[in-house]
C-alpha cells in the first residue's frame, strides 16, 4: 500500500518518520497528557487486529459514538486499517436515533464513550444487528458483566494476541486498501427527513488533503483544538484528513463548557469553527468591554473602529500612511494583549464554515488581528469546495474554488461542482444519489449563488428563497446572520414566502439578556418569563431596528416574536452542527407566525 493512497497509510508514514514526536494531546485530573505518532499508530493497528478477531468484512461500517478524545481516532483510522468504514454516531443523538444509524448502517460492532452512552444505547440495541459494543472508559462500570459489552483495554488486548499469532493478517488487510476503497460514511443532519448516509472514499480525503494544503498551507508546527462533532465532516478535515497529511498536534478539548478554557491554554495556531461559535465569542467580548472601565472601554472601540477602517483599506491595497500609523497605536497596546486573553495570539489560519455568517463578523475579528475568513462546502464534496484565502480574503464571499474541483452556476443559480472531492453516493439510496449527481459527475449541492469577482457568493439554500406576495425574491440567511450578530440574539428564523412582508421568529442569546436582565433589576424565573418581559422586547426591538437600516425596505423585517424556549438538538430544532431546521421551527410555532401577521 502506497503512503499517500489512504488516511490509514499516510498516519503510518508519520509514525515512521516522526515516532516519538507529539501527535495529539489531551487533558486527564487537570494535565494535558501527550501521545506520540508511534504511540498513535500502534493504537490504530490494535484496533484494527481487534476488529480482524470479530471477523470484520472489508467494506462493512462500524459505529462510534463519543465526544471528541483520541480513542476516538484510534477507531476510526483503526476501522480503515481494518478495511471497514466509520459510521461516527452523534453523542447527542437519542436513543432511537441511535437505533435508526446503526440499522441504516448495518454495524455489527459500536464502539463508545461511557457508562452514560451504554445507559442510551442498551435497552435497544436488541433492536439493531450490534453483536459487540466497545466502552472506552469503564469509570463506574467496574462489576458491570454482559456478554455483549467489552472494555477498551480487553479489546486491545485480544487485537494484540490475533496479531501476535497471525502476524501476517493485519498487514495484508492494510495492504489490500486503496483510494477507491469507503473510508467512512458521513450521516448528513437531516434538515429535513431522515439522515441520509454519504459515502467518502479514501481517495477523495487524500485529494482534498492536498487540495486544502495548497489553499491554507498548514504546517506541522501547527496546533488545533478538536471540540466539533467527529461524525460530521467539518471536524473530520482539520482532525483526520489535515493532520495525517501534514502532522500537526491536534488537542481535545475536556468538553464543549471549557472550549474558551482550553484555548487560552493551548493557544491554537489553526482553528475552524461553526458561525455560532465565532458569534458567541464575538458578544462575550463585547459585552466584557463594556462593562469594563470607561476608558478601557472607549480605546477598545476606537481600535476596533480604526482595525475595521485598516482591514477595508488593505483589502483595496490602499492603506494611507495615517491610517497605517493609527493601526499600529491602538492595536499594540489594546488588541494584542486581548488576542492573549481569548487565545488567539498565535492564530494564523482561522476559518469558519458549515454554515452562512454575517460579513460584520469578519470584520470584526480581522479588526482584532484574527485572520478570520469563510469557506463552503458540504459532507458530498468531502467538505470543501471553495475557501478565502488567507493572503487575499474577500468578505462576503466564500472565495475562490480549491485546485482541482470544477465550479459552475447551474441555469437557475444552484451551484454544481464536479471533480474528485464528489462523494460516492448515498449508502443504500441509489435513487437520492442520481438526483444528487448527475449523468456528467455534476453534484448539485442545493445552493444559489453568484460570481463575484472570480469568488464565490452564496445567496441562501434554493429550497429556503423566499417570494413575497409582492412577487420579491429574499434570501432569508443574509437577514438572519445580520440578526445573529448582536449579542443578544442567537439565532433567528425569517418567514415571508407568499406573504405580504417580512416576519422573523427570535431565540435570545440566554447569557447575554440574562446578564441585561440582571444589571437592569427585571424580575424573571424561567427562561419563558424571561422572553416575556417588555423591556427585553424592547430591547430586541432595538436590535431588529438596527439591522432594519442595512436592509432594503422589503427586505425589513416588520414583526418579530420571542420564542419561548430554547432549540433542542434532540427534538429536532437544530442539527448536531446547531444549523436551524427552517421547516421544524416553522410547523412548531404555526399559530405564533400566523399572529404575526394578523392585523
Amino acid at each position: 500500500m502506497s503512503e499517500a493512497r489512504t488516511l490509514p497509510g499516510l498516519l503510518f508514514g508519520q509514525a515512521a518518520r516522526r515516532g516519538d514526536a507529539v501527535a495529539l494531546r489531551h487533558k486527564a485530573l487537570g494535565i494535558w497528557r501527550r501521545v506520540t505518532w508511534a504511540e498513535y499508530a500502534d493504537r490504530v493497528r490494535e484496533v484494527a487486529a481487534g476488529l480482524l478477531a470479530l471477523g470484520l468484512c472489508p467494506g462493512e461500517k462500524v459505529a462510534v459514538l463519543g465526544e471528541n478524545r483520541p480513542e476516538w481516532l484510534y477507531c476510526h483510522l483503526g476501522i480503515m486499517a481494518a478495511g471497514g468504514a466509520t459510521c461516527g454516531v452523534y453523542p447527542t443523538s437519542a436513543a432511537e436515533q441511535v437505533v435508526y444509524l446503526l440499522n441504516h448502517s448495518e454495524a455489527r460492532v459500536l464502539f463508545l464513550e461511557n457508562e452514560e452512552q451504554l445507559e442510551k444505547v442498551l435497552p435497544v440495541v436488541e433492536q439493531t444487528r450490534v453483536e459487540r459494543l466497545v466502552v472506552w472508559d469503564p469509570k463506574g462500570l467496574w462489576g458491570f458483566a454482559d456478554p455483549r459489552v467489552r472494555f477498551f483495554d480487553a479489546f486491545l488486548e485480544e487485537g494484540r494476541a490475533l496479531a501476535a499469532a497471525e502476524p501476517a493478517r493485519l498487514e495484508e488487510r492494510i495492504a489490500a486498501l486503496g483510494p477507491g476503497d469507503t473510508a467512512m460514511v458521513i450521516y448528513t443532519s437531516g434538515t429535513t427527513g431522515p439522515p441520509k448516509g454519504a459515502m467518502i472514499s479514501h481517495g477523495s480525503c487524500i485529494f482534498m488533503s492536498d487540495s486544502l494544503q495548497q489553499a491554507n498551507g498548514a504546517h506541522v508546527a501547527d496546533e488545533l483544538v478538536s471540540y466539533l462533532p467527529l461524525a460530521h465532516i467539518y471536524e473530520n478535515l482539520g482532525s483526520v484528513i489535515q493532520h495525517v497529511r501534514v502532522g500537526y498536534v491536534v488537542n481535545f478539548v475536556e468538553s464543549l463548557d471549557t472550549l474558551f478554557q482550553n484555548l487560552r491554554e493551548v493557544s491554537p495556531t489553526y482553528f475552524a469553527s461553526v458561525p455560532r461559535v465565532w458569534e458567541k465569542l464575538a458578544s462575550t467580548i463585547a459585552l466584557r468591554m463594556d462593562d469594563s472601565t470607561p476608558l478601557k472601554r472607549t480605546l477598545f472601540r476606537l481600535a476596533v473602529a480604526t482595525g475595521k477602517r485598516w482591514v477595508r483599506a488593505r483589502r483595496q491595497g490602499r492603506v494611507p500612511p495615517a491610517l497605517a500609523a493609527a493601526r499600529l497605536l491602538t492595536y499594540w497596546p489594546v488588541l494584542e494583549p486581548l488576542k492573549r486573553r481569548i487565545g488567539f495570539d498565535r492564530t494564523r489560519l482561522a476559518f469558519s464554515g458549515a454554515a452562512p455568517a454575517s460579513p460584520e463578523l469578519f470584520d470584526f475579528f480581522q479588526a482584532l488581528g484574527v485572520p478570520l475568513v469563510e469557506g463552503y462546502g458540504m459532507t458530498e464534496s468531502t467538505g470543501v469546495i471553495a475557501v478565502n484565502r488567507p493572503e487575499r480574503p474577500r468578505v462576503g464571499t466564500v472565495g475562490e474554488p480549491i485546485a482541482g474541483v470544477e465550479v459552475k452556476l447551474a441555469e437557475d443559480g444552484e451551484i454544481v461542482t464536479r471533480g474528485p472531492h464528489v462523494f460516492q453516493g448515498y449508502f443504500k439510496d441509489p435513487e437520492q444519489t442520481a438526483r444528487t449527481i448527475d449523468a456528467e459527475g455534476w453534484l448539485h449541492t442545493g445552493d444559489v449563488g453568484v460570481w463575484e469577482e472570480g469568488r464565490l457568493k452564496i445567496v441562501d439554500r434554493k429550497k429556503d428563497i423566499l417570494i413575497t406576495a409582492g412577487g420579491k425574491n429574499i434570501a432569508p440567511a443574509y437577514i438572519e446572520n445580520k440578526l445573529k450578530f448582536s449579542p443578544y440574539i442567537q439565532d433567528a428564523v425569517v418567514i415571508g414566502d407568499r406573504r405580504k412582508y417580512v416576519v422573523a421568529l427570535i431565540l435570545i442569546d440566554e447569557d447575554n439578556v440574562t446578564k441585561y436582565a440582571q444589571d437592569h433589576r427585571l424580575p424573571f424565573a424561567t427562561f419563558a418569563e424571561l422572553t416575556q418581559s417588555p423591556e427585553v422586547v424592547r430591547l430586541i426591538g432595538h436590535e431588529v431596528d438596527q439591522v432594519n437600516r442595512t436592509l432594503s425596505q422589503v427586505e425589513g423585517v416588520k414583526r418579530f416574536a420571542l420564542l419561548p424556549r430554547r432549540f433542542y438538538e434532540e427534538e429536532g430544532d437544530v442539527t448536531p452542527t446547531k444549523k436551524v431546521k427552517r421547516r421544524n421551527i416553522e410547523k412548531r410555532y404555526a399559530d405564533l407566525v400566523e399572529s404575526l401577521y394578523r392585523s
